[in-house]
């Protein structure tokens, strides 16, 4: 079974290549088509005569200058044409001196109401999700004084409630664990994939890392004197995040006993490959991988009441880290916040929990002698025998 999906990752991974190749050639020549229209958005216009098409392009070319992640960049290009697609389409607005606050009004109402791409409704979230791209967008067009007023000051923002955060009990843990073992594949590729999948589990559980960070973390990142990582976070910010000991000794197992060696990574076109975590194929572990994983473990653990992934392994660590002493500031900059927000959400969980435990074992609710009625007094006490 592992043989063959390594076979198969190979054949996946040259066909992702294809389609790379693809949208590289695909992006070259928009970004020619994009260049040939740049300076019209330097010349003298009236600002707000321009079209909000080609100011939603300078804006992204900002974002790119500017060394924000492709992923958040992609964020705001699709957020920002379905609003520009929307104006105009359903309002025959296509100038951004145009847009009224009633537009965005309706642009929320559109969001909620109809349907994605994928036949379903969107979320709250992600409605406020695509609301925070565009009025970023209009306070750049504020900033560069392309607008005279900004219409986002005007509309009720989106409002989303937080949402529960869900976090595994141990035992939950250890079954996903055990779940890493299959039965019925055996060999030397198999004990491979157990010791890699539980060190992986073992590194999400006791640093909270982001799975974006598993993925780029490197041998030469790995100060195994020290027991510590240093991780590649958002905002290219590094930071060092020191290891337990069950969690060294699981990490340290699998690159000291189960990693491709020189020679392996040479037969498999992989030489000198520094990633920390490979997959069949040699090459590193990707997003996909890592969710086809996570996949895989949940149903073979038998938890069906909660979503499994690797950012519920890192709400985890932020509760039981705050539930074991650990305090906020340095559970901040372990988990790689730039403000306390998302951390005081864990402190209200963190205590929600406390009293919780409280409750369980209060001392005034375990006393071992026969506890009296509100008002009762017990036998051959004052108040009991003087008649009164």
């Amino acid at each position: 079974m592992t043989e063959r999906r390594a076979l198969a990752q190979r054949a996946k991974l040259e066909r992702a290549a294809k389609v790379r190749a693809g949208r590289q050639q695909e992006l070259a020549r928009k970004s020619k088509q994009q260049s040939r229209h740049a300076p019209e958005l330097r010349v003298g216009r009236q600002p707000g005569r321009r079209s909000i098409e080609a100011l939603v392009e300078a804006y992204l070319q900002d974002q790119i200058g500017g060394n924000r992640s492709p992923k958040t960049v992609e964020w705001h290009r699709t957020a920002l044409t379905f609003l520009q697609q929307f104006l105009q389409q359903q309002r025959g607005v296509t100038e951004i001196g145009a847009v009224e606050a009633e537009d965005i009004s309706a642009w929320f109402t559109h969001l909620r109401t109809t349907r994605g791409a994928h036949g379903r409704r969107r979320t709250d979230r992600t409605v406020q999700t695509y609301a925070r791209s565009a009025r970023a967008f209009f306070r750049w067009l504020e900033r560069r004084h392309l607008l005279e007023e900004n219409v986002f000051d005007l509309v009720l923002f989106p409002r989303v409630g937080r949402p529960l955060i869900e976090t595994l009990t141990d035992e939950e843990f250890e079954r996903l664990l055990s779940a890493c073992v299959t039965p019925r594949e055996t060999g030397r590729l198999a004990e491979r994939a157990v010791a890699r999948n539980q060190a992986i589990l073992w590194l999400l559980y006791d640093t909270g890392i982001r799975v974006s960070e598993l993925l780029t973390l490197c041998l030469d990142k790995v100060d195994r004197e020290q027991g510590v990582i240093t991780v590649w976070g958002k905002g290219d910010k590094e930071r060092r995040v020191a290891l337990g000991e069950n969690c060294q000794k699981h990490v340290f197992a699998y690159l000291d006993q189960h990693r491709p060696d020189q020679q392996e990574l040479a037969r498999c076109g992989c030489s000198g490959e520094k990633h920390l975590f490979l997959a069949e194929t040699c090459w590193p572990l990707t997003k996909n991988g890592i969710e086809q994983l996570f996949k895989r473990l949940r149903k073979r653990a038998g938890i069906t009441s909660k979503r499994v992934s690797p950012h519920i392994l890192r709400h985890t660590f932020a509760v039981k880290y705050l539930l074991l002493g650990g305090d906020p500031f340095s559970l901040q900059r372990i988990l790689g916040h730039e403000d306390m927000d998302t951390v005081n959400h864990y402190m209200h969980m963190n205590d929600t929990m406390t009293q919780a435990q409280k409750r369980k074992y209060s001392p005034g609710d375990h006393l071992s002698t026969r506890q009296l009625e509100p008002g009762q007094s017990a036998p051959g006490e004052l108040g009991a025998s003087d008649g009164n």
